[in-house]
């Protein structure tokens, strides 16, 4: 699962920073930090006898923000190794959806392309290119996956072929 040439491919800051990926180191979960927050949240609880709120922020504090955590590097990790590692190819795109955040972050886009000689549709979700005027039809180059083509990243698009042609009326 290497690039044409065997290498994988660099990763950049730069490179981090057009293709929207994180930036490359990742802060541990700050136990600590969580620990100190749900213990003060907690000793009021406690006191007040509502110990289902308490064990409720605990869960919060110790199990399910380090899950979310966890999920967004092993996303993160994946989006990596399609960029370092992936097959290139040429695709179309299908359809752009306009982002509902107000950063405008979370653009999807829906992309087509041929991948071990199969149709592969996928959904690219927090595409770059979206925001610098990504439209229905244009010609991208996509990354995927080889194991799993519909994990894919659009990298830029084609640049089209002038054609000058002159016509004889």
């Amino acid at each position: 699962m290497t690039t044409d040439g065997g290498e994988p491919r660099s990763l950049t800051p730069a490179i981090r920073a057009e293709l929207g990926l994180s930036a490359a180191t990742r802060p541990p979960y700050r136990w600590a930090f969580a620990s100190l927050i749900v213990a003060t949240a907690c000793v009021p609880l406690m006191l007040a006898s509502l110990w289902t709120a308490c064990v409720g922020a605990g869960a919060i504090g110790f199990v399910i923000l380090p899950l979310v955590r966890w999920f967004e590097n092993r996303d993160a990790a994946r989006r990596e190794d399609v960029f370092r590692f992936g097959k290139e190819t040429i695709g179309r795109v299908l359809d752009v959806e306009p982002a509902a955040a107000p950063g405008r972050s979370d653009h999807i886009v829906r992309v087509e392309f041929r991948a071990a000689g199969d149709l592969i549709r996928a959904s690219v979700i927090g595409c770059p290119l979206a925001r610098r005027g990504l439209m229905p039809d244009d010609e991208v180059v996509v990354l995927y996956a080889f194991d799993r083509p519909t994990r894919c990243l659009v990298v830029r698009k084609v640049a089209r072929e002038i054609v000058d042609a002159i016509f004889d009326d």
